[in-house]
């Protein structure tokens, strides 16, 4: 086999195995998005069973009336801005789910988990978003999340969501931020009471795209560093040596 066939040889190997590699790659990045999504979905599917079956267990011990659980009234907290609400026992899911929904966000891949009652109201927030108010409105708004009302268009959507699984909607937070969030019904004695919503920053997702992007690289270049070496040896020392005829005197 000639010079030119076998060097043709060696550059559609380092061709195919450049174009496999990004396939894989690229496949690996979509099971992992797909994973995450699953985890979401399961986590909020979890979440909607322990707040329901808590929200039960705090009416069967009197701590709760079920009159009061769903009555869905709200007084406005004056002074507040954003506007914050009460409804007149959101201080025992404070206590009693604050510390349950917590325990959601040892996972760093999610950026929130919330009970919502069916009009978007939530009693309680995270610790991290469950902050006093600030003089500041942008901290405000990012820090005291806690006793709102979520009544955006996706907001409503997962409250009200009364289906066996879960539902994904791709979220714009009033923040800016912008999230995939999950919704599970939330059912309390067998009556719907509202949704556990997770949310999943994009941020993340963008992370684990770099992380994908700098492995493809990664290996292209691993795979370009063989060729050379390939090249190298497959063409004669003649082809790239330098014998200089240097006159003697």
């Amino acid at each position: 086999m000639n010079l030119k066939y076998r060097i043709m040889i060696v550059l559609g190997l380092c061709f195919i195995l450049c174009i496999s590699s990004y396939v894989l790659i690229a496949r690996m990045f979509d099971n992992m998005e797909g994973q995450l999504f699953e985890k979401c979905r399961v986590d909020a599917r979890i979440g909607a069973h322990i707040v329901g079956e808590s929200i039960a267990l705090m009416i069967h011990t009197k701590t709760l009336s079920e009159k009061a659980v769903f009555e869905f009234a709200y007084v406005p907290l004056e002074g507040t801005n954003p506007r914050k609400y009460t409804n007149g026992h959101d201080e025992i899911f404070d206590r009693h789910i604050q510390p349950i929904i917590d325990a959601f966000l040892l996972d760093p891949d999610l950026s929130y988990a919330i009970p919502v009652d069916r009009n978007g109201y939530a009693p309680t927030h995270n610790a991290k978003f469950a902050k006093p108010l600030s003089s500041d409105p942008a901290l405000a708004l990012r820090n005291s999340r806690a006793k709102r009302i979520y009544d955006d268009p996706a907001g409503i959507k997962a409250a009200r969501y009364d289906g066996d699984g879960t539902i994904q909607q791709l979220y714009s937070q009033d923040t800016g931020d912008t999230m995939y969030d999950f919704a599970a019904s939330i059912r309390v004695a067998g009556k719907h009471w509202g949704a556990f919503r997770v949310g999943l920053s994009m941020e993340r997702v963008d992370e684990i795209n770099n992380q994908m992007i700098i492995l493809v690289t990664m290996s292209l270049l691993v795979i370009l560093s063989v060729t050379m070496l390939i090249l190298f040896l497959v063409i004669p020392r003649k082809l790239y040596d330098t014998d200089l005829d240097i006159p003697r005197y």
